[in-house]
């Protein structure tokens, strides 16, 4: 009657090692996919749901990376206002007037800039520092669960979770669980690479 459940506990631990081999192969696809990427261009819907609106907040606009560092955020309706990121200096655009960000502003902008390039370019599958990741696959998504080590980074999301096919390796949405309670995705669409040199 015992050699029954230690046998299930000896076969779910010889499947671990696959299941991480699995992971591993699935992060060193996205990771060499990623590593080809240039530039990338692409609208984004995004809807915010908090318990202190009515309504989701709908926005959508237009995203633009270029490596080595440079990321536009432009927000297009309802109201257009554009981030730019260029290395260390993060901006807001409106109503074409520049502001570089500081204080906890710019903190939070230079995070939030961290993670969506960290996405494109992958880090973020590898910052062991910054956040214990999780993978699993459902039909034809893989979905990568980020979860902060940091304390700043708690205060604002208590998880990431990024949605990419499993055929192309295109990120489809982002869905960022804030430290509140709310809830932010963002859904990307006519996505263009660049992977030329």
């Amino acid at each position: 009657m015992i050699r029954r459940p230690i046998h299930i506990f000896l076969t779910l631990l010889l499947l671990l090692p696959a299941l991480t081999l699995e992971a591993q192969e699935v992060r060193d696809a996205i990771l060499a996919f990623s590593a080809k990427v240039k530039a990338v261009d692409c609208d984004f819907t995004q809807t915010k749901e908090s318990s202190l609106l009515a309504d989701k907040a709908v926005s959508t606009g237009h995203m633009t990376y270029r490596r080595p560092a440079y990321l536009e955020w432009r927000y297009l309706t309802p109201n257009p206002l554009s981030f730019l990121a260029e290395g260390e200096q993060v901006s807001i655009v409106r109503e074409g007037h520049a502001e570089t960000l500081t204080g906890n502003q710019g903190r939070m902008m230079k995070e939030m800039t961290r993670m969506i390039v960290g996405n494109i370019e992958g880090s973020a599958l590898t910052d062991e520092k910054y956040f214990q990741t999780q993978y699993e696959q459902a039909d034809d998504t893989i979905i990568v669960t980020l979860i902060p080590k940091k304390r700043e980074m708690q205060k604002m999301w208590s998880r990431l979770l990024l949605f990419y096919d499993k055929t192309s390796l295109n990120a489809t949405r982002f869905e960022l669980y804030e430290a509140s309670g709310d809830l932010t995705t963002i859904t990307f669409s006519k996505i263009h690479y660049d992977f030329s040199e």
